[in-house]
């Protein structure tokens, strides 16, 4: 069930939106279409948004004087033909901005600021710090989100506020809005899009909140048949874009001398890096988690799947399993590679996860599973959660059970189901529409959004051959 987000009786507030993303179309929708419902609900609300001229945010990572034109003006109409009192931010770069902010506010900032350098060029951190090109993106993005930080903790100062509301709050051009909510100790909320493409309001708390959200999903019912339906769905490429590219014909291998067999499914490292230090793991580095299993195991057969997310990151991530691929008792099967996930997990005795969806899945059928570093989902006993190699060695060696296929169902149950009824949504078809008002100026940004997304991948080929020649040279 939806946390509600109105009372009955409703007292008013002064609450801020902060319109992130503004090119971003489903983020843009739902701050709008939040922002009036809380003003009709008799809130206070005021609509803030950046008027930079040329800053550098996670739809502007050039810089780009006309992108920042663009969302300015799709801002100011779209809310003004809502009804929306609107404050400008200022989020133009400024070389005396640092001055201004605390060293804990400037480091939060900065993790922001690498999360969406991350997220956009699909690049593992140490690589993004050996190239001057994302070193100067960074601190450009640093001194935008620095400026936009600054501006709003005046406004908040001056005009007061009861609660501050932001899109995701993951960037820095959107985390400010957090760390200035916490500096001031103001209750945030984030909004979000849920797994099952409605708008969400998470009260208290940020979408990657691991123990939040599964606290949520604990609270679900374990509704048995929809969790069927759900995960017999993600089998089909209609729910699962990378079932899209299984093998229909796919054969595990056979591994008839093995005592065990064991899959491993690898998970995107970029994503996990993009999530914060909250989300960093003592199982990093897969490749040496793996050899030692792989060494320490003689007598188990071990399939290494790749996710196929990772043939898009730009960082070296299959070098280190060169000499794996040769051990024995170990089949890779890389990102590229057409298998079939299923197929492996029915194939295994056991399953291994760094934090995919797949340990859910693994449980649904009656596998056990493994969960290394944090996950969303290593609170809910679906998993056995090791705390070290040797750990996990210990339990492979011991008797195997699968996990709680009940809590599985309340995840199936919080995917489906979770998310809020805005009375200026619509969802048809699936998609998420507005009601009753519309996003201004959507060809242009479209176009400003496209040429980003241009600029953004030119950036990360360039970069990528970069990263082979430099690891040639070496």
């Amino acid at each position: 069930m939806a946390e509600k987000h109105m009372t009955e009786k409703h007292m008013s507030e002064k609450v801020i939106v902060h319109v992130a993303y503004p090119l971003w179309r489903k983020n843009a929708l739902v701050a709008m279409a939040r922002a009036r419902e809380l003003q009709d609900a008799g809130d206070d609300v005021t609509v803030t948004y950046c008027n930079s001229s040329s800053g550098t945010c996670a739809v502007n990572f050039m810089g780009s004087p006309v992108t920042c034109a663009i969302c300015r003006s799709s801002v100011r109409t779209t809310a003004t033909a809502l009804g929306l009192p609107l404050v400008s931010l200022s989020g133009d770069p400024q070389v005396e901005s640092s001055k201004q902010l605390s060293t804990g506010e400037k480091k939060d900032l900065l993790e922001g600021v690498r999360s969406g350098l991350i997220s956009a060029f699909r690049m593992l951190p140490s690589d993004l710090r050996l190239h001057s090109l994302t070193r100067k993106i960074k601190q450009r993005y640093w001194q935008s989100s620095m400026a936009l930080l600054i501006s709003l903790k005046e406004f908040v100062r001056q005009n007061g506020a009861a609660r501050i509301e932001v899109f995701n709050g993951r960037h820095g051009c959107s985390r400010f809005c957090l760390i200035a909510a916490e500096q001031y100790d103001i209750p945030y909320n984030t909004l979000e899009v849920s797994h099952s493409g409605r708008p969400i309001t998470f009260v208290g708390h940020r979408p990657h909140d691991r123990i939040r959200i599964q606290e949520r999903i604990l609270q679900q019912d374990a509704d048995m048949q929809l969790a069927k339906t759900y995960f017999d769905r993600r089998k089909t490429p209609a729910a699962n874009r990378y079932a899209k590219h299984h093998n229909r014909t796919f054969t595990p291998p056979k591994a008839a001398t093995s005592n065990q067999r064991i899959t491993v499914f690898l998970s995107s490292q970029d994503e996990f890096e993009s999530l914060g230090k909250q989300w960093r793991s003592q199982f990093s580095d897969y490749a040496a988690v793996i050899r030692k299993l792989a060494k320490s195991l003689p007598d188990s057969f071990f399939c290494i799947r790749f996710h196929p997310n990772q043939a898009d990151i730009s960082s070296d991530i299959t070098s280190a399993f060169q000499d794996i691929e040769e051990l024995p008792n170990t089949q890779i099967y890389y990102a590229s590679d057409t298998v079939n996930s299923y197929e492996l997990v029915d194939w295994s005795d056991a399953v291994v996860t760094f934090g995919s969806t797949i340990a859910l899945e693994a449980c649904w059928m009656g596998k056990p599973s493994f969960i290394l570093g944090p996950s969303y989902y290593d609170q809910l006993d679906v998993s056995y959660t090791p705390q070290s190699v040797d750990e996990l060695i210990e339990q492979l060696n011991g008797e195997l059970h699968p996990g709680n296929a009940e809590n599985a169902a309340k995840f199936a149950v919080f995917a489906v189901t979770e998310g809020d009824d805005y009375q200026y949504i619509t969802m048809e078809t699936g998609k998420m529409k507005p009601l009753g008002f519309r996003q201004r100026n959507m060809v242009l940004t479209r176009l400003a959004r496209y040429f980003d997304n241009i600029a953004c991948n030119v950036i990360k080929i360039t970069l990528s051959r970069k990263n082979t020649n430099h690891r040639k040279a070496a």
